[in-house]
């Protein structure tokens, strides 16, 4: 387990092994061919996809409704990374990180409260700390679950089985 406090004094821990409750909310990393795949939010800036469940939702079919509606794009897998507890004044939640491989993209006339997908290359830990990310794509615990992506990225044949 990785804790700290956030840029606005929420207590964050962040747990790589999948948490017995089911999420609130979900992130996804995703990669297209070869491309980081982000969405850039309007007010947030850019950042990886993903939000809240809705009514019934697991948190797997959550992350498939946010992938397609905040850039268009699908996956047929999602692979757990880590679970995410945020604690602030406002309220506790726990948000669940997939990695997925995205198979292709549908054309939509509209990203809801994003512009859309961003296609990036590069050292994934370096691409978000640019400013135009959003804050949280820049904080320390963002910083531990791209170390823990790459070094399971790095033993890939056991990571996707």
């Amino acid at each position: 387990m990785f804790s700290y406090r956030d840029d606005v004094g929420s207590k964050v821990s962040i747990y790589f092994t999948k948490q017995e409750k089911e999420c609130d909310d979900c992130l996804i990393i995703p990669l297209y061919e070869e491309k980081w795949l982000f969405t850039n939010h309007k007010v947030r800036g850019i950042e990886f996809p993903g939000g809240k469940g809705e009514g019934n939702e697991t948190t797997i079919q959550a992350a498939i409704r946010e992938l397609m509606e905040e850039t268009g794009a699908y996956a047929d897998t999602f692979h757990f990374i880590a679970d995410y507890v945020v604690e602030s004044a406002d309220r506790t939640f726990t948000k669940r990180v997939f990695f997925a491989r995205i198979k292709g993209f549908q054309q939509q006339n509209d990203y809801l409260e994003t512009n859309g997908p961003v296609l990036m290359k590069g050292e994934l830990a370096e691409l978000v700390q640019q400013p135009e990310f959003s804050f949280f794509m820049r904080d320390s615990g963002m910083q531990e679950i791209l170390k823990n992506l790459k070094e399971k990225l790095a033993k890939e044949n056991t990571f996707l089985l």
